[in-house]
């Protein structure tokens, strides 16, 4: 999986330490940043990943409003879609038709195991 690269927006310290933890076990580079503005900008200037994952509750800009930006972002630029994994504490049917709505792919839902991130490499 190595040359892979993937970008994670939580914004929790603990989550982002640990998501750097498994994707580096798996020798996949990991772009961490705290909020889905951040998360848009990244995106924006490099659109070369394999997917992102967000958690769904973030200051500044939630990962729904930031899926929807980059949704957007891809169909104005003609860019091929990023699989986009929403990732949350909340496992709950609602949550994740909000995810699917927002334009993400799916939910992933916390506590995180590698085998989980690995099937979206």
């Amino acid at each position: 999986m190595e040359g892979k690269k993937v970008l994670v927006a939580d914004d929790e310290p603990f989550a982002q330490n640990l998501l750097k933890m498994l994707y580096g076990a798996m020798k996949v580079e990991c772009i961490v940043v705290s909020n889905g503005k951040e998360a848009l900008e990244a995106y924006q200037k490099s659109p070369n990943f394999v997917h992102v994952l967000m958690d769904i509750h973030m200051p500044i800009m939630d990962g729904y409003d930031s899926a929807k930006q980059i949704r957007a972002h891809e169909k104005a630029k003609g860019l091929p879609r990023c699989k986009i994994l929403g990732l949350s504490g909340d496992g709950d049917p609602k949550t994740k038709a909000a995810c699917i709505s927002a334009g993400m792919d799916d939910l992933l839902v916390k506590p995180l195991k590698k085998e989980q991130l690995s099937q979206f490499l």
